[in-house]
C-alpha cells in the first residue's frame, strides 16, 4: 500500500484497484478549507461512501465524480457534520440523472427520522429515478460495531428525548484479503479493540488525545494508520501531533491511498 497524493480538479473517482479517498476530514466545527465527515473507499469491486457530511455533493461535482457512485452509503451516527449533507447528495443523485439503485445503511433507530427528514425536503421515493433503500448497519456488506461515543449524550438527555437512537458505530470492511477499519466517532480508543486486527485503520481524532491514541495503539496488530477528523486544537498543535503519533498519515481532502 502506498500514498497516490491528491485528486484535483477534473480528475475522476479513482479507478483499476482498491482505493481510499477522502472527501471531509474536519471536526463538527465550520471550516472553510476542511469539510465534514466523508470517506469514499472502492474495494474489491464496489463503492463505499463512509459517513456524508457536507458538502458531498459540492465535493463530487468538483472531482467530476459520476453520481452512479457510490453504490452505498455508510452513516456511523447521526451527529450533523456525519450525516448532514445526505439529502443534497441524494437530491443530485437524482437531478444527474442516476438510476441504479442507492442503499443507505445506518443505526435502525435513525430510518424513520431521516424518512422523514427527506419527506420534509420533498425526496419522494417515486420521484427519484432510482430505487433508495434505508437500511440497518447490521445488514451491510460490512461488519459494523457499536462504540461508545454517545453514551454520555444517551445518560443526559435520554430521559428527556427518549425517542432518540443514541447508536453509534465503526466499520470494518475486508477487501482483497486485507481489513480495513473506520472509526467513525468514538467515546475513547478502547473502542477499537472490537477492530482488530487491521491492515489499516481510519481514525477519528478529535474525542481524546494523541496520546490517548497512541498508548493504546502501541503494540496493536494495526499495519496502517490514516488519521482524519481531528479537531481544531489538534490542526493548531500538529508539530506536537505528528511526533506523538509518528508514523501515521494526517489524511487531508483530496488524499488517496492505494490499499
Amino acid at each position: 500500500m502506498h500514498r497516490e497524493g491528491k485528486m484535483g480538479s477534473g480528475q475522476r473517482s479513482p479507478g483499476g484497484g482498491d482505493r481510499i479517498l477522502f472527501l471531509g476530514t474536519a471536526d463538527g466545527f465550520p471550516c472553510p478549507t476542511r469539510h465534514h465527515a466523508a470517506v469514499l473507499c472502492n474495494v474489491d469491486g464496489r463503492s463505499l461512501l463512509l459517513d456524508c457530511g457536507e458538502p458531498c455533493s459540492e465535493t463530487f461535482r468538483r472531482m467530476d465524480m459520476g453520481f452512479h457512485v457510490p453504490d452505498a452509503v455508510v452513516i456511523s451516527h447521526s451527529h450533523s457534520d456525519h450525516v448532514g449533507g445526505l439529502p443534497m447528495f441524494i437530491q443530485a443523485c437524482w437531478l444527474q440523472g442516476r438510476t441504479n439503485p442507492l442503499a443507505v445503511y445506518l443505526p435502525a433507530g435513525v430510518i424513520e427520522p431521516l424518512r422523514s427528514w427527506l419527506e420534509a425536503c420533498y425526496l419522494f421515493q417515486e420521484d427519484l429515478a432510482f430505487p433508495l433503500q434505508l437500511l440497518p448497519l447490521t445488514e451491510g456488506p460490512f461488519m459494523a460495531f457499536p462504540n461508545t461515543h454517545l453514551n454520555r449524550t444517551r445518560r443526559e438527555r435520554s430521559a428527556r428525548y427518549p425517542k432518540v437512537c443514541y447508536e453509534s458505530y465503526s466499520i470494518v470492511l475486508e477487501a482483497g484479503g486485507k481489513r480495513i477499519g473506520y472509526s467513525g466517532d468514538l467515546g475513547a480508543p478502547e473502542d477499537l479493540a472490537a477492530l482488530l486486527p487491521l491492515d489499516i485503520l481510519i481514525c477519528e481524532l478529535a474525542h481524546f488525545t494523541p496520546q490517548a491514541l497512541a498508548d493504546f495503539l502501541r503494540d496493536k496488530p494495526v499495519k496502517k494508520l490514516l488519521l482524519t477528523h481531528l479537531s481544531r486544537p489538534m490542526m493548531a498543535d500538529l508539530p506536537e501531533v505528528k511526533r506523538i503519533l509518528a508514523g501515521a498519515v494526517f489524511s487531508r481532502e483530496g488524499d488517496v491511498v492505494e490499499v
